[in-house]
C-alpha cells in the first residue's frame, strides 16, 4: 500500500484487539496512522477507519492481500471523471496458498473478473472485490457508512449506494493479489451465509425495485426460488409466473412455464 501511495497520502491501520503484535512490525513511515481498540469487529472497525480518514478518497484493503501498483491512482482518475460513481473496484488475481483455494473462491473471482456491468448483476453476488475498492468519502458518509449488525457488511453498503442512486464500477484490470484460507470471515462468521445475502437482497428490493407491491415473475429450480415465493408473498406481491426447466402446470399457485415462455 505504502509503495502505491503519494507523499500526502495516509495509510490508516485499525488494530481490532490483535493478539499477535503484528503491529510491532511496521515500517517508519510518517504516512502511517495506527488506532487501535478492544476486538469489536469487521465493521466497527471499518467505521474508526472512516471517522479518522482525511481525504476525499477511501481505498479498502485487507492486512493479508497485496495492492497492485498503480490501482490507486487508476481509481481516483475514473472517480474524478464520474461523480456519479461511489466506488470503483477492479480485478483481483488470486493468489496460491496452502491449502489451495476453494473451488467457490476460485469461481467468484473468476465471475467478478469477467464483469462488464456491476448493476445488472448486483442480485447474484456482491460484484466488488471488498479489499480492491476505493471509495468516494462523501458518498459513503451520505447512506451512513458499514453498519454493524447480521448482514454482509460490503455488500450492504453497495447495495445502498446504489438505492441512493449512486454508480459502482470495476477497472477492467487487476488492482489486488487475494487469498483464501479457511479460518476467513466469508466461512466463518453467519453474516456472509446464504440467508444473511437473501437477507441484504430482500432490503434492497424492498427500498427500490419492489418498494410497492408488484407483478412479478421468478425464474428459478424448486429448492432456489421457494425462499423467494414465499417471501412475496408476505410482501403481498402478485406472483404472475415461475419460470423453470422442470416441466409442470404450477408452482405455488401460479402457472409454471418453460424459459421459452417468458417472452
Amino acid at each position: 500500500m505504502l509503495a502505491d501511495s503519494g507523499p500526502d497520502d495516509e495509510l490508516i491501520l485499525v488494530d481490532d484487539g490483535s493478539t499477535d503484535s503484528s503491529a510491532d512490525t511496521l515500517p517508519a513511515d510518517p504516512r502511517i496512522r495506527v488506532f487501535r481498540q478492544e476486538a469489536q469487529g469487521i465493521a466497527v472497525a471499518l467505521e474508526r477507519g472512516r471517522a479518522e480518514a482525511r481525504a476525499p478518497w477511501i481505498a479498502r484493503m485487507d492486512a493479508d492481500d497485496i495492492t497492485l501498483r498503480g490501482r490507486i491512482d487508476a481509481q481516483i482518475s475514473l472517480l474524478s471523471r464520474f461523480p456519479e460513481l461511489a466506488v470503483v473496484g477492479g480485478r483481483a488475481e488470486l493468489m496460491e496458498t496452502t491449502p489451495p483455494a476453494g473451488e467457490g473462491m476460485r469461481l467468484y473471482v473468476d465471475w467478478v473478473n469477467q464483469l462488464d456491468d456491476l448493476h445488472r448483476e448486483l442480485l447474484v453476488e456482491s460484484p466488488l472485490f471488498h479489499p480492491a475498492v476505493c471509495m468516494r468519502a462523501s458518498a459513503i458518509d451520505a447512506v451512513g457508512g458499514y453498519r454493524d449488525g447480521s448482514l454482509p457488511e460490503d455488500y450492504d453498503l453497495w447495495l445502498r449506494l446504489v438505492t441512493a442512486g449512486h454508480r459502482i464500477a470495476n477497472l477492467p484490470q487487476p488492482v489486488v493479489k487475494i487469498r483464501d484460507r479457511p479460518n476467513r470471515l466469508t466461512r466463518t462468521d453467519s453474516r456472509y451465509s446464504k440467508a444473511a445475502f437473501r437477507e441484504a437482497r430482500c432490503e434492497f428490493l424492498k427500498q427500490g425495485p419492489l418498494k410497492n407491491p408488484s407483478k412479478v415473475v421468478v425464474w428459478g429450480g424448486k429448492k432456489g426460488a421457494r425462499p423467494w415465493l414465499q417471501w412475496l408473498a408476505r410482501e403481498s406481491h402478485e406472483l404472475v409466473a415461475v419460470i423453470d426447466i422442470v416441466p409442470g402446470t404450477e408452482r405455488g399457485g401460479s402457472p409454471l412455464l418453460p424459459p421459452a415462455e417468458l417472452a
